[in-house]
């Protein structure tokens, strides 16, 4: 039941963002606001399968991300946190803790719904509770051209690459 109404979530949201109402989004539009929810925030309360999001790396561990944030386009700006934890092949818990944004390394809009839900992808720069950092990318794959799917990803440049989208669900919202 619960996957059928994910499921039919993403169909809809699909649907939308080709559908009348749809304003495509430009790179070069001018200044512009965004609030994102990645696996976290408003999201969470559709179903249980919308948060958090889920990655995973390719010795098969795993890490969810889940948290929300603001970032701006022209100037570059970004402002948010959640949280992560980074689980091991079998489930365990290997470390977790909580994340902060520190800088907008870009936003591609793909389209702009008339309610403002938008889709995109965000590469931020972020700050680990340990010391770290890593780059988090968000995608919301309404309007996505071919090949971009929903969910986030994380690498931790040198350490793991949490390239593969395991689950979750994420959304700009133009402000």
């Amino acid at each position: 039941m619960k996957i059928s109404r994910l499921i039919l979530f993403l169909v809809v949201l699909l649907a939308l963002a080709w559908g009348p109402g749809v304003r495509r989004a430009s790179p070069d539009s001018g200044s512009a606001a965004f609030q994102y929810m990645a696996g976290g925030g408003a999201i969470c309360g559709f179903f249980s399968g919308a948060c958090p999001d889920i990655a995973r790396a390719d010795n098969g561990d795993t890490i969810e991300i889940s948290g929300t944030g603001m970032l701006t386009i022209h100037p570059n700006s970004v402002g948010g946190a959640g949280t992560f934890k980074h689980k091991d092949p079998n489930g365990n818990l290997l470390e977790s803790g909580t994340w902060t944004a520190q800088e907008l390394l870009s936003f591609v809009p793909y389209a702009v719904l008339s309610n403002n839900f938008a889709g995109g992808e965000a590469l931020i720069r972020v700050h680990f509770s340990n010391g770290s950092d890593a780059i988090l990318t968000v995608t919301c794959a309404i309007g996505a051209p071919p090949g971009h799917t929903e969910g986030s990803t994380l690498n931790s440049q040198d350490v793991i690459n949490f390239n593969k989208h395991a689950g979750g669900i994420t959304l700009f919202i133009k402000q």
